[in-house]
């Protein structure tokens, strides 16, 4: 015995997932979800717009305020720039003249420099005898020299060659203290000072 089927799968009650109406329902629940949300990021946003209107309005009155101040003063800003710089460079120069009557008078002291009185001591040398320390005070009016030697006799020699030097010839040398070193008994320390 044989059988045929001819109930074929197209002539079968297909089970339907998803109906006309269930689709109309789902998206009428997407629907009702957007509008919610869009209602409620309008709620929340609106302080946020009424603020911005009220910067662009204030925005607004001092651009035209700064508009009308310009209208009523052209070129009056440019006028007190210049007032200004006139003013800052007058300073200046009334600063330079007087740096230059100070520099003409002699006010700082030496002028010239302390290159002079290196150079004197440096050819002033004298054998025997070597400095220790230099100190040159109120712009060069107060100098003095220490040293040590190891003959007394040389610090006379030494100060006569100093003397002899463009840079010390106007100046006396008042302070000359002499004394035996007390750590080393063969060496006399010295000290040479100028007046003011």
């Amino acid at each position: 015995m044989q059988q045929i089927n001819l109930y074929q799968p197209m002539f079968r009650q297909q089970k339907k997932i998803f109906s006309a109406v269930t689709m109309l329902q789902i998206c009428g629940f997407f629907i009702v979800v957007l509008c919610a949300a869009y209602g409620y990021n309008v709620h929340s946003l609106s302080p946020f717009r009424m603020e911005l209107d009220r910067t662009t309005a204030e925005f607004d009155r001092i651009t035209q305020r700064i508009e009308a101040v310009r209208a009523a003063a052209p070129g009056q800003t440019e006028v007190k720039m210049m007032e200004r710089e006139i003013a800052r460079l007058s300073r200046e120069v009334e600063d330079g003249r007087r740096l230059k009557e100070a520099l003409a008078t002699g006010s700082f002291g030496n002028t010239a420099g302390f290159s002079g009185y290196f150079e004197a001591l440096a050819r002033g040398h004298v054998d025997g005898a070597w400095l220790t320390g230099i100190s040159i005070g109120q712009g060069g009016g107060q100098l003095s020299f220490t040293g040590k030697t190891i003959d007394p006799e040389l610090v006379p020699l030494y100060l006569r060659r100093l003397g002899e030097a463009p840079v010390f010839r106007q100046r006396g040398f008042n302070v000359m203290v002499l004394a035996r070193s007390e750590k080393e008994n063969q060496l006399v320390t010295f000290n040479i000072g100028t007046g003011g």
